[in-house]
């Protein structure tokens, strides 16, 4: 019996079969781990790409906020970490963490760094629970500088709720840009980071524009008119008063012209001499210099009339009459009847020499006159004077302001009050700049756009724009009317001057084009026009300045200006009515918001 088991045994431990099924048996769970852990791995990945894309997109969205000041490192970290986990769906057992974000200010760069884990399947079986991937993006952006001058209709055609619905839509634009805030109108929010890299002018605009009266001892103001003098070889609208004696015997300063007349410039500038009109080249020399306005008395009541035309010291070209009459007397019922002999004696007179003269050769054809006094008696003699100069020679004599007292606005004739604001950083300057617009006067869209073109023009008269960068720094003007070019004609061309005093004077001083080319509005309108365009071609074409324009109700002929100023078609805009103004500047304000971030 013991020898049988003894031989069984024996068997056994010889017998080599199914020793390939122990084997398999033992390695089995060791082959499915690895051929699993490639599933696993495959299923890992696929997360991590997801978590990677994730990662990718939450750096891009919060990149800009390391602008604002104080960078909140902690609420980045803690958004991103929501984005990712959105991203991932929910996968089941996958934590996803964000380290602390790597932030570099200077560079415009944020970099996120998140630890994943992800849940086993297969891998488990060998004590492998989790599989763990670290993934980071980074994301590298410049904060592009946008200066964005907005110039504004402020013309009378602007009152009620015209003016009212630029004022909300314009300070809407202006809290979009600063803050990402829209709907709260001319008020600046509270709790709320501003972005530093946006800076706005405002250019209020009528038949003038008013850049306001703290420039007035700045050298590029041109009290003398001398730019006219370098222009035109003469001084438009004013002239001496052809008497050596007195101090009005050439050129005159505008500052003493404005003491004369014991008033004060109030900031409205003319229009430079041509093609300096349509350009910021630099006023360094005369004929590039800016003039203050000084709106001259015109003469015989006509639109801007303010001082007397009669007498005083401005009357240095005369002819005096004097009338003799013989053998008069008086009759309660008739007056003075004279049946005697009658003479005439005539004196000329040219600054300070008179010229005694028996006949009436220094009559003009249709005198002037200018006083005339009786003498009465058996023998009446009446003293009539008349002046030689024209009615223009007249309303230019400097002699006319000396001393008068006029103490009136009306040297600042068609000067509107609000002022223009140059680029700020701060957002309730430009806030209420705009809501202190008030409408009232004509319009000149032509010298609001080169005012603006001034504001967005590093260098004077205007010092606060950034030089040209393209890639670093964006320009924008925003051009706003509801109407044309529309000058002041006055009493129109029977007018001596043609029109009332505007940027470029009097419409017969030729300043803007010569007179038979601009003899009725509609050619007047049609030069100003091309004068805008002109200035916004050269806005853009020199000074890399994206142009929009919005004409509100605008009629064909302005549509085809505003169109061909704008920087293209996508550019111009032209609502029909005044609630739509909103829309307008919320659509501009967004599209400037995408380019404060440049790749």
């Amino acid at each position: 019996m013991m020898r049988q088991s003894s031989s069984l045994v024996t068997r056994f431990k010889r017998d080599e079969r199914g020793a390939f099924a122990v084997i398999f048996g033992l390695m089995a769970i060791v082959l499915i781990a690895l051929g699993g852990a490639v599933v696993d791995y495959v299923s890992m990945e696929q997360v991590r790409n997801r978590g990677q894309i994730a990662l990718d997109a939450a750096t891009l969205a919060l990149q800009p906020e390391i602008f604002k000041v104080p960078v909140n490192v902690a609420d980045i970290k803690e958004r991103a970490e929501d984005l990712v986990l959105d991203r991932l769906g929910g996968e089941f057992g996958v934590t996803a963490s964000l380290l602390d974000p790597t932030v570099d200010v200077a560079n415009g760069t944020l970099t996120l760094e998140a630890q994943m884990s992800v849940p086993t399947v297969f891998v488990s079986l060998v004590g492998v629970s989790k599989l763990d991937a670290r993934i980071r993006s980074q994301a590298t952006r410049r904060m592009l500088d946008v200066e964005v001058a907005m110039v504004l209709d402020n013309s009378g055609s602007m009152g009620g709720s015209k003016m009212s619905n630029l004022k909300t839509a314009a300070c809407n634009a202006v809290n979009i840009l600063f803050y990402d805030r829209d709907g709260l109108g001319c008020k600046v929010p509270t709790g709320v980071s501003k972005n530093e890299n946006v800076r706005i002018g405002v250019v209020p605009f009528t038949a003038l524009v008013n850049i306001g009266t703290q420039f007035k001892n700045e050298a590029w103001l041109d009290w003398t008119s001398a730019s006219q003098v370098a222009a035109y070889g003469e001084i438009l609208n004013f002239d001496d008063d052809d008497n050596e004696n007195t101090k009005f015997t050439g050129p005159m300063d505008r500052r003493t012209l404005f003491n004369e007349t014991k008033t004060d410039w109030l900031g409205c500038i003319e229009a430079r001499v041509s093609p300096y009109d349509t350009t910021d080249d630099p006023p360094d020399i005369a004929e590039r210099k800016f003039i203050p306005l000084f709106s001259p008395d015109t003469v015989y009541n006509n639109n801007n009339n303010y001082l007397s035309d009669n007498g005083g010291t401005c009357q240095l070209k005369t002819c005096t009459q004097e009338k003799t009459q013989n053998s008069c007397y008086y009759s309660r019922w008739s007056g003075w009847t004279c049946y005697g002999s009658t003479s005439y004696k005539y004196t000329k007179r040219v600054g300070n020499m008179t010229t005694n003269l028996g006949a009436a050769s220094c009559l003009p054809s249709n005198p002037v006159e200018i006083s005339s006094s009786s003498n009465t008696g058996s023998t009446t003699t009446t003293t009539t004077v008349y002046s030689l100069l024209t009615e223009r020679e007249l309303q230019s004599r400097l002699c006319k302001y000396n001393g008068t007292n006029e103490n009136s606005s009306r040297t600042n004739d068609n000067c509107p009050t609000a002022k223009v604001l140059p680029l700020t950083d701060q957002p309730k300057s430009v806030l209420d700049s705009i809501n202190a617009m008030v409408a009232s006067g004509n319009t000149n869209i032509q010298q609001g756009t080169v005012w603006g073109m001034h504001a967005l023009t590093s260098g004077e008269p205007l010092i606060e724009a950034k030089p040209v960068a393209p890639g670093q720094v964006s320009k924008v003007l925003i051009v706003m009317t509801d109407g044309e070019n529309y000058p002041d004609l006055g009493p129109g061309d029977s007018d001596m001057n043609g029109s009332s005093y505007f940027s470029w004077g009097f419409r017969y001083d030729e300043r803007i084009a010569p007179k038979n080319e601009i003899n009725t509005r509609a050619k007047l309108t049609s030069v100003m026009d091309d004068r805008t365009i002109a200035a916004c071609e050269f806005a853009r074409e020199n000074r890399d300045i994206d142009v929009y324009t919005i004409g509100l109700g605008s009629n064909n002929a302005t549509k085809a200006m505003l169109t061909a100023c704008a920087s293209g078609e996508e550019y111009a805009y032209f609502p029909n009515s005044a609630n739509e103004l909103n829309d307008v500047f919320r659509a501009i304000a967004g599209r400037l918001a995408a380019l404060r971030l440049s790749l």
